[in-house]
């Protein structure tokens, strides 16, 4: 009886988790692919450098429009450069509206 117990709340725990799984899984899908872009329109700009780190630092989501903005480190010949990358996109559709790249600082050794 008490492994019957056991099983049915093992049973109840998995299937209380599964969407809340799948909802994790969605998301983090849909970040990589915003991170991915990041990474993409920055390769455009600086093609030899290596990236190195990438935080998102904020996102807003709006009826209309969304933004999410990443902050890549790239490290290209013994450089160091930061580059925030902005997305602007609509939200039900994910088409991207515009890309921003802009260079925060370069450091050398």
């Amino acid at each position: 009886m008490k492994i019957v117990k056991a099983l049915l709340i093992c049973i109840v725990a998995i299937n209380i988790a599964t969407p809340a799984l799948a909802v994790e899984k969605a998301s983090a899908a849909n970040q990589s692919k915003w991170e991915t872009l990041a990474v993409k329109e920055v390769k455009k700009r600086y093609p030899l450098a290596q990236v190195v780190a990438k935080h998102k630092i904020w996102d807003r989501k709006r009826e209309d429009e969304a933004v999410i903005q990443y902050h890549l480190t790239l490290m290209e010949e013994n450089k160091k450069t930061g580059v925030f990358v902005t997305i602007s996109y609509e939200p039900y559709s994910t088409k991207v509206n515009k890309v921003v790249v802009v260079e925060e600082y370069k450091s050398g050794s």
